[in-house]
């Protein structure tokens, strides 16, 4: 005849035998409170009978395995046909709901069929005859006390009440049914010393250490190695001290060395008396997430160093605008990329009697835009380290560059320009643009210069027109980005031109510094507190 813990190694898959963990009798007879019949479905048996089954059935479990299990449950359980069906069809699981009878007395039992494995099948069941008589018993007095409304209101809350309560211990009898059946993960059993003595096959997969090694030592000692970590290994020594359940991931080992990651739940076993007797650890493997976020962390690293790096050399290409001074009465520049590296640019370069100036905005904003922002001022430095022939030339340079690199890419990144070459001498001003336009005022009034509707990118489809402008003393020159018209206040409407316009011909009659920080005032004002839509670039300039 099986004992109960030859059953309990049948269901949790332990191969040691029973004499090996008698020691556990107490703290896990209290897993089997309830009815529970082990069947072999093909020779007619019980295979193993819970202690419980004999409060139900007044039967001992010796005297149960001497009898045929259909006829039994079939003599004992009303209807039986519901089971009768599961007996010959053999789902994996079911619900089971009945009146077990004994002699003239009824009682009225709820639980769950679960198979095991082939044709072995557990039964799990539940005595709910006091809850069945208090829902009759209440449904009887509500009926009786219909007119009284708050004593009928009190039974109906009890009532539901014993519903939940029903719901609630039909779904404790589901789970660990399921428990019962389905163990994946590793489990580690100890005693009050924490020293092994059951481990399951997860455990044995996961470690690579059979029961055989490990009972009667300390797995952490077993399991830790040179990078596992000591403060880690210092909570949990100290939580197992104070017999208290917790949680924690750590580094452990396998047996042929191997390195892995478990998150760890630790739980004491206690007896009758509340005595903590046995520790109870369930592992999780979780290797596999750890080095996904290793890998994340290292990828991050690497973006943030490469935005430094690109940071750096676009820095070093934004030369100071004092250097302008020498060819205008006065400059001003407002940069404010939305990150601490953006897409927007301006350059200048002394030529023999005049200097070179551009402004552009890279496709987007942050690192990506930022490299394009390189590119360009990269190459401007390049084609001003020798006599420029024309902006048209210098223009062609930049696109024939941008076309050589996406190549094959199919990409349409590029950036809108405004190239400007100014000879002091002769007041001259030459003007190439992509997209952006430079204003100038003269006199207070607006003259606006506009370039081509297509940016420097593998779109573009014609040369931008070279214009060339007169300038006169007090003649101011606006060049920006769309980041500062495009900016959105509350309502979600952009600052504008037409705008942008407007403040600077009202304040025309301020120096470029005041008027400046007045338009900056208007911005944040404007943008109240939605964020900064993009890159903001504002160079202004005055003959």
């Amino acid at each position: 005849m099986p004992t109960f813990w030859e059953a309990a190694r049948t269901l949790m898959g332990i191969r040691a035998q029973a004499t090996e963990v008698e020691s556990l009798a107490k703290p896990l007879a209290s897993v089997f409170p309830l009815p529970l019949f082990v069947i072999d479905t093909e020779e007619d048996r019980f295979v193993w009978v819970s202690p419980g089954t004999l409060q139900l059935t007044g039967l001992t479990p010796q005297e149960l395995l001497q009898v045929p299990a259909y006829a039994f449950l079939q003599a004992h359980l009303v209807p039986f046909e519901p089971l009768q069906r599961l007996w010959y069809e053999q789902p994996a699981e079911a619900e089971v709901e009945a009146s077990y009878r004994v002699g003239e007395e009824i009682r009225y039992v709820q639980g769950h069929w679960v198979r095991l494995e082939a044709r072995y099948f557990a039964l799990v069941l539940q005595d709910v005859t006091e809850l069945r008589q208090a829902q009759e018993e209440l449904a009887q007095y509500a009926e009786e006390l219909s007119q009284q409304v708050e004593t009928l209101t009190q039974l109906k809350q009890s009532l539901e009440k014993a519903n939940e309560e029903l719901r609630a211990s039909r779904e404790q009898l589901r789970l660990l049914a399921a428990v019962a059946a389905h163990t994946d993960n590793a489990v580690v059993i100890t005693d009050a010393q924490g020293r092994a003595i059951w481990v399951n096959r997860g455990f044995e997969r996961l470690t690579g250490y059979t029961l055989e090694e490990v009972k009667g030592q300390v797995p952490g000692r077993l399991l830790q190695g040179p990078q596992t970590d000591p403060q880690t290994v210092a909570r949990i020594r100290e939580k197992l001290r104070k017999k208290e359940p917790f949680t924690e991931e750590i580094l452990n080992y396998a047996k042929d060395g191997r390195p892995y990651w478990i998150r760890l739940y630790i739980t004491p076993l206690t007896n009758e008396l509340n005595e903590v007797t046995h520790f109870m650890a369930i592992e999780l493997d979780i290797t596999e997430e750890k080095e996904r976020l290793n890998q994340l962390e290292a990828q991050l690293r690497d973006i943030q160093d490469a935005r430094k790096y690109a940071e750096r050399i676009f820095q070093r290409f934004l030369r100071p605008v004092e250097g302008l001074r020498e060819y205008f009465a006065e400059v001003r520049v407002w940069n404010a990329p939305l990150a601490g590296l953006g897409g927007d640019f301006y350059f200048y370069a002394p030529q023999e009697g005049s200097v070179l100036l551009a402004l552009g905005d890279s496709t987007g904003h942050g690192a990506a835009a930022a490299l394009l922002s390189v590119y360009a001022l990269t190459s401007l430095w390049r084609s001003t380290r020798q006599t420029l022939p024309s902006l048209s030339t210098l223009y062609e340079d930049l696109l024939e560059g941008l076309l050589t690199a996406s190549e094959g890419q199919g990409g349409t990144e590029g950036f809108e320009l405004a190239l400007l070459r100014f000879e002091p001498s002769t007041s001259k001003l030459e003007y190439l643009g992509a997209r952006r336009p430079l204003w100038v005022f003269r006199g207070g009034t607006l003259h606006e210069v506009r370039g081509s509707r297509a940016d420097v990118s593998a779109t573009a489809s014609a040369l931008p027109a070279l214009q060339t402008l007169r300038l006169q003393p007090g003649d101011r020159l606006y060049l920006f980005t769309d980041g500062l018209t495009d900016q959105l206040n509350p309502q979600g409407k952009k600052f504008s031109s037409a705008r942008l316009a407007r403040f600077l011909e009202v304040n025309q009659y301020l120096p470029l510094a005041e008027q400046l920080a007045m338009l900056q005032e208007a911005i944040a004002q404007w943008r109240g507190r939605n964020p900064q839509t993009d890159d903001i670039l504002f160079l202004a300039l005055e003959v």
